[in-house]
C-alpha cells in the first residue's frame, strides 16, 4: 500500500522523480469516485460516478502510459434535482460541481436568483471552476535510448523540477481541490500547449494575470516548474556522487514562425540540497520563470520557490510574481507529519495590492491500514486601489476564501484502498458577497 503520509513523497530523491511519469511505476490502477454536495443554502445534489483507469507499461527501452476518465454524471437542469445521467468521457471533477447548479436555480448569498442573471453579472457560484477542469485522457510514449536519456512525446508528460506550492491532484486523486489556498484563476494547467492544433482545442501554456475584479478572489500565480506537459521533450539525468537533471520541451502547437521552447534544470550536489530552475516560452514574447530550492532530509524538509509570470510584455498589468515556502515536519518515532506553507503574490501594476495565503496539511497514520489527514487554508485576495475612487466600488476589497478538508484513508487489502473526505469552503468575494459550499465523497482505488 502506498504511504499515507505526505512526507514520503517529499523525501524521495531526485533520481526517482526523474524516471517517474504520472504513474511512478509500471502497473494498472483503477479509481472510482462518487459524491454529494451543494452550496450551503441549497438542496443536496448527487454528483454521480466517475471511473478512471490508468496503465503504465515498461517494455525494453520504452515506457507507454495512458489514462481514460469515464463519467456517469448527474444532470441538474431540473431545479437542481437529478434529471438524468450523462455518460461519457469527462473533464469534470468534484470541485467543478460543488459551487452550484449548472442551470435553473443558483444562489447569491442568501438570495435565490436565476443562473442566467448571475452569468450576466460579475460572476456566479461556478466562477472558480475554470481552473479545475481535468484531462479526460492522456497518452505518453517515452523512449530511453540510454541509461541517462529520455525522449518523450505525450499529452501529459508530467516532467518537472523542484518544489512548488500545493496546486492539487488530478481528477482521480483525493487532493484535487487543494491549490494555493483556493485562489481563483483562469489558468489551465492541463495541456501546456502553445496553440490550437488541428481541430483540438489545446488552450495555451501562457499565463494571463487575473486582475482584481476579474474573479471573486484573485491572487493565483503560476509556478512554471513543470516544463513538459503536452509536449515533445528530451531530458538528461545523472545519478552518482550528485544528481543532475537537464530537460527541454517543445510545447504542443509550436511552429517555426513563432517558436517556443521550455527548459528545466535541477542539481543536487548532496542528498540534503537540491536547486532548480525552469523557463516556459523561451524565444517567445511572453514567458514564465521559476526557481526553487529544497533543504533537509527525512524528518525536516524546507522548500522555497519563486515565480515571475508573463515576462517580456509591454503591458505592466500582465506581470505577476509569487514567492513562498513550505516546511515538512515528521515527529521522530511517530507517523505524524505537518506541512505548513505560506505564499505571497504581487503584481507589477501599482494599482493592484498584494495577495497572500497560508495553509497546512496534518497527516496521522494510525496503523498500516488506517490514516487521517486534515488540510486547511486561508487566502486573502488582491484588490484594485482605484476602486476607492468610485462610490459604487469604494467598499470593495480583495475578498477571501477558507478551505477545510478532513479525510480518512483506509487500506482494505494489498490492492484496494478507500479515501473518504468532507470539503468545506467559504468564499467572500471582492464585492462582499459570501458563498459557502460543501462536498463529500469516496474514492476507491484498486491496484492490479
Amino acid at each position: 500500500m502506498k504511504k499515507l503520509l505526505l512526507c514520503a513523497a517529499l523525501s524521495a530523491v531526485i533520481s526517482s522523480a526523474v524516471s517517474a511519469q504520472v504513474m511512478t511505476e509500471k502497473g494498472m490502477k483503477n479509481t472510482a469516485w462518487t459524491g454529494f454536495g451543494s452550496p450551503l443554502n441549497a438542496d443536496t445534489m448527487f454528483y454521480g460516478f466517475t471511473d478512471t483507469f490508468q496503465a503504465r507499461f515498461d517494455v525494453a527501452s520504452f515506457t507507454i502510459e495512458g489514462m481514460l476518465n469515464w463519467s456517469f454524471l448527474a444532470n441538474y437542469d431540473n431545479e437542481g434535482d437529478v434529471d438524468n445521467f450523462v455518460f461519457g468521457t469527462s473533464n469534470a471533477n468534484p470541485l467543478t460541481l460543488h459551487y452550484g447548479t449548472r442551470g435553473g436555480t443558483a444562489y447569491a448569498g442568501d438570495n435565490k436568483v436565476s443562473a442566467a442573471a448571475l452569468l450576466l453579472g460579475n460572476y456566479n457560484d461556478q466562477v472558480n471552476v475554470s481552473n479545475v477542469i481535468q484531462d479526460s485522457y492522456y497518452v505518453n510514449f517515452i523512449w530511453h535510448p540510454s541509461k541517462n536519456f529520455d525522449f518523450g512525446v505525450g499529452t501529459k508528460l508530467n516532467w518537472k523540477v523542484g518544489p512548488a506550492p500545493s496546486y492539487g491532484g488530478w481528477l482521480w486523486e483525493s487532493s484535487a481541490h487543494v491549490r494555493q489556498g483556493g485562489f481563483s484563476t483562469t489558468y489551465d494547467d492541463r495541456s501546456g500547449s502553445r496553440a490550437q492544433t488541428s481541430s483540438e482545442t489545446a488552450n495555451s501554456y501562457k499565463y494571463s494575470v487575473d486582475a482584481p475584479g476579474s474573479a471573486d478572489v484573485v491572487g493565483f500565480v503560476h509556478y512554471a516548474n513543470k516544463y513538459a506537459k503536452r509536449a515533445m521533450g528530451i531530458r538528461y539525468f545523472y545519478n552518482g556522487d550528485f544528481t543532475f537533471q537537464l530537460g527541454a520541451a517543445i510545447p504542443n502547437g509550436f511552429n517555426t514562425d513563432d517558436p517556443a521552447v521550455n527548459f528545466g534544470i535541477e542539481i543536487a550536489p548532496v542528498d540534503w540540497l537540491s536547486i532548480s530552475a525552469a523557463y516556459e516560452g523561451a524565444f517567445d514574447d511572453h514567458g514564465n520563470f521559476y526557481t526553487g530550492v529544497t533543504l533537509g532530509h527525512k524528518n525536516f524538509i524546507l522548500e522555497g520557490y519563486f515565480a515571475a509570470d508573463s515576462l517580456n510584455t509591454d503591458e505592466d498589468e500582465d506581470q505577476a510574481y509569487g514567492t513562498g515556502a513550505a516546511i515538512t515536519f515528521v515527529i521522530p518515532n511517530t507517523e505524524i507529519s505537518l506541512r505548513p506553507e505560506l505564499g505571497v503574490n504581487f503584481f507589477e501594476n501599482d494599482n493592484y495590492t498584494f495577495a497572500w495565503y497560508t495553509g497546512a496539511l496534518l497527516s496521522l497514520k494510525i496503523n498500516r491500514d488506517f490514516g487521517l489527514s486534515v488540510w486547511g487554508s486561508f487566502a486573502n485576495g488582491s484588490d484594485d486601489k482605484r476602486w476607492e475612487d468610485n462610490d459604487a466600488t469604494k467598499d470593495w476589497d480583495g475578498g477571501h476564501v477558507i478551505n477545510v478538508r478532513p479525510a480518512v484513508d483506509i487500506a482494505f487489502d494489498a490492492h484496494t484502498s478507500f479515501t473518504v473526505y468532507l470539503n468545506l469552503e467559504e468564499r467572500t468575494a471582492f464585492d462582499g458577497v459570501s458563498r459557502g459550499c460543501w462536498s463529500s465523497g469516496v474514492y476507491v482505488t484498486y491496484l492490479f
